[in-house]
């Protein structure tokens, strides 16, 4: 945490119990402003540091905490989803420290990735003059001094930054920018069959690009929300009967395409005039952690935080590993588990042992599935069978 932070939330707290009313409501909207300070890491690091409203707490106390660590976390969901904001004023400022420093105000990591690509990793130095601007228009600037691209599929929490291709457009202006997410049209494909006069049509390529903060686990666009208009004013209409064109993520990626296929119009018409639509994201909400202590108890523990619950039904030896065998349910419709369950095989978990030591798993298996929640086993090699002294760790989303 924060230097004194720990001394500013120790006294607020018991402000919380204090016998005037005024009193208690001041510390709670101070523990509200100190939480929402900083960056979502610096969130996430406050909310560690607040209390959990325990018995033998006042009662008054554990209803305010409660209720307050239920408006921190509602309010970083609702601010992961707004974009960031870039102000660099700078001269004589190098990539790495450029990069640090957009990590810094941002949350969003990216890494050189030049000398990866065999290209010649030059040293280079910018000038800016960018004043509270969103994340992508800030970076679109910054790319384009500089002649740099990105290589979207690092593989890692982070965009790769490499050189720009010889020829490449600015990508400046050139992309619709909507919160965290930058969508550019970047191929537009029409095809007429020769032989089958009626096998005629076309396609929008659209790259969504989203904050690497982010890690969406799919993107919805329904085909109502599309309107296309031609240069004479006409509609240009949606080829296929699809009501949904629905993109599943992959982990490590940072982008994706969405191809939109429509009717050819009228040989009269030159171009596309406008393209508008509204997407949907599923995205996870910021990361909780959930801690299980005694690995030894013979009937399920079960925790909850945000949306989430965790079951921890068993801890047992099976030959050569350790299993633990666990279950997710999850509250929110949207992330329903059977269609989009790739992001439960992402979440991170690890056995910690009484030095500190993290112990990662050896594989999983599928036990149990069902819309909202999801059986898993975990397996785990480890070098003695004292489970007892260990803990066993696993960070999930808290919402969707």
């Amino acid at each position: 945490g924060q230097p004194g932070w720990a001394e500013q939330i120790e006294k607020l707290v018991r402000q919380l119990n204090d016998d005037e009313a005024t009193q208690r409501d001041e510390a709670g909207q101070a523990i509200l402003k100190l939480a929402l300070q900083g960056n979502s890491e610096q969130n996430d690091n406050f909310l560690a540091c607040l209390p959990r409203p325990i018995e033998g707490m006042p009662a008054e106390v554990q209803l305010r905490l409660a209720r307050i660590r239920k408006q921190i976390e509602n309010e970083q969901t609702e601010r992961s989803l707004q974009a960031s904001r870039l102000t660099l004023v700078t001269g004589d400022l190098g990539l790495e420290g450029l990069l640090d420093e957009i990590h810094r105000q941002t949350g969003n990591r990216l890494n050189d990735y030049r000398r990866q690509f065999g290209q010649e990793a030059l040293p280079l130095t910018f000038t800016l003059d960018i004043k509270n601007e969103s994340f992508w228009i800030g970076l679109d600037k910054i790319l384009d001094q500089a002649r740099l691209g990105l290589y979207t599929y690092s593989g890692e929490e982070a965009l790769a930054v490499i050189q720009g291709e010889q020829g490449a457009a600015p990508r400046a202006g050139r992309a619709c920018y909507t919160g965290p997410f930058r969508v550019e049209a970047v191929n537009v494909v029409s095809q007429r069959n020769l032989r089958m006069p009626s096998q005629q049509g076309g396609r929008v390529e659209l790259e969504i690009a989203w904050e690497p903060r982010l890690r969406p686990i799919a993107l919805l666009q329904s085909a109502e929300k599309l309107k296309i208009t031609a240069d004479d004013g006409s509609p240009v209409e949606l080829a296929g009967a699809q009501s949904v064109f629905a993109v599943e993520v992959q982990p490590g990626s940072h982008a994706t395409e969405l191809n939109i296929p429509f009717v050819l119009p009228e040989r009269s018409v030159k171009k596309i005039a406008t393209f508008r639509g509204e997407f949907s994201a599923l995205v996870p909400g910021r990361t909780v952690e959930f801690r299980f202590e005694d690995l030894t108890q013979d009937k399920p523990q079960e925790q909850q935080r945000g949306g989430v619950k965790v079951v921890l039904h068993a801890v047992r030896k099976n030959q050569q590993l350790w299993e633990v065998h666990m279950r997710l349910r999850v509250e929110s419709e949207e992330a329903a588990l059977e269609s989009h369950r790739g992001w439960v095989f992402q979440n991170l978990t690890y056995l910690l042992n009484k030095q500190g030591e993290l112990i990662d798993h050896a594989g999983l298996e599928t036990t149990m599935q069902s819309t909202r929640e999801i059986g898993l086993a975990y397996f785990f090699d480890l070098p003695d069978d004292e489970i007892d002294s260990y803990t066993w760790v696993y960070r999930p989303p808290a919402a969707i």
